[in-house]
């Protein structure tokens, strides 16, 4: 049996509100987008074993958007604060604490730390980027396959399953 990793990049935050990085939240599209992303993971039964999440306010709001329609328990929800703005390296050291306990994790966190994380972990031949170049858009979705010893979680091990990105969903 395999590890599933989800990632979850925030959701569109509002710029015109006068408050710290940290503390700054969605905005109406990010509110709309991450009920989005939650209803559709709900629909393909993508329903993690616990989340973690940086303590910031747009991924607070994000997940707690996205928990409406799976139905998931707070409890498994774990706040860390080394979440907010890391790089790679930090994101994968959490998931993979998280996956000595849990078989699916999903991570909510910020770029270009989560952009990283994916290039990391996925062959580039997998890899699916906007035509301006991005990867994990904001309210993006990836799931990522990734071996079942823990140990062997390294670069390129992982596979990714999808990358869903909200205005996919609009389309459909």
């Amino acid at each position: 049996m395999t590890k599933q990793l989800y990632l979850l990049r925030h959701a569109k935050s509002d710029w015109n509100v006068p408050v710290s990085d940290h503390d700054r939240p969605l905005n109406k599209k990010g509110e709309r987008d991450s009920l989005l992303i939650g209803e559709w993971m709900q629909r393909n039964n993508l329903i993690p074993d616990c989340i973690i999440s940086s303590h910031s306010a747009r991924t607070r709001q994000t997940i707690m958007n996205v928990c409406l329609s799976l139905d998931f328990d707070s409890m498994d929800i774990y706040w860390e604060e080394e979440l907010y703005h890391a790089n790679h390296q930090v994101l994968l050291a959490e998931c993979i604490k998280f996956m000595n306990k849990y078989d699916t994790v999903m991570l909510v966190a910020h770029n270009p730390g989560l952009d990283e994380l994916v290039e990391y972990l996925c062959p580039e031949n997998e890899l699916v980027y906007t035509e301006d170049s991005k990867l994990m858009t904001t309210a993006c979705f990836a799931q990522i396959e990734l071996p079942s010893d823990i140990k062997n979680i390294t670069f390129q091990s992982g596979k990714l399953n999808q990358l869903v990105r909200p205005s996919e969903l609009k389309k459909q």
